[in-house]
C-alpha cells in the first residue's frame, strides 16, 4: 500500500471557497478534488516516455496510472450501471 503524508498549506479565502465550490460540482470532498488537481498539474510536467517494447509500455501504463488516487470502494462500470435511465 502507498503511504501517504499529511500536507498543511495556508490559501487566501477566495481560493478556498472557489475550491469547495469546485469540488461541490464535482461531487467530491474538498480533498479529493485538490489531490486530483495537483496529480493531474504534476503530470503535465512529467517527461513523457516513448514505449518501445513490452517492459516500456508496462512500466508507462504503471506510471499513467499512480498519477489518479486510489478508491477504497468498488465501483460499478457494468454496462447496465452506466447506461441505466436511458432507454436501452
Amino acid at each position: 500500500m502507498e503511504s501517504t503524508v499529511n500536507l498543511r498549506i495556508e490559501v487566501p479565502a477566495n481560493l478556498e471557497n472557489l475550491l469547495k465550490e469546485r469540488a461541490h460540482q464535482a461531487g467530491v470532498p474538498v480533498e479529493s478534488f485538490v489531490l486530483q488537481s495537483v496529480t493531474e498539474r504534476l503530470a503535465e510536467s512529467e517527461p513523457t516516455i516513448v514505449a518501445t517494447n513490452k517492459e516500456d509500455f508496462n512500466l508507462w501504463l504503471r506510471k499513467w496510472a499512480d498519477r489518479f488516487p486510489k478508491l477504497e470502494h468498488p465501483v460499478d462500470d457494468s454496462r447496465e450501471s452506466i447506461y441505466a435511465g436511458r432507454g436501452e
